[in-house]
């Protein structure tokens, strides 16, 4: 017998046949509802690392330019000390 994943068997899109008369019963909405909810939180998933990513992104920017900052502040201090040991 073949192998079968579940979590591959998951993502199929099931269903069933039925004609215009009849409805589907409640286990059959309850299944539906179940792969709804596990498409969105797929979703959430994907989206909830991207964010992630892009705050871990972020971080690293202000980090570099904080760094820049004090380095240029410290650079202006140094010249202006330099400037007042001209003048005298």
């Amino acid at each position: 017998m073949p192998f079968k994943s579940y979590r591959e068997e998951s993502k199929i899109n099931w269903g069933k046949e039925l004609c215009e008369k009849q409805h589907p019963d409640k286990e059959d909405l309850q299944f539906g509802c179940l792969l709804r909810i596990a498409d969105a939180t797929e979703l959430m998933a994907k989206n909830h690392q991207r964010l992630l990513d892009e705050r871990d992104r972020y971080k690293i920017w202000y980090e570099q330019e904080r760094k820049t900052n004090q380095r240029l502040l410290n650079s202006n201090a140094g010249l202006r000390g330099y400037i007042k040991r001209l003048k005298k």
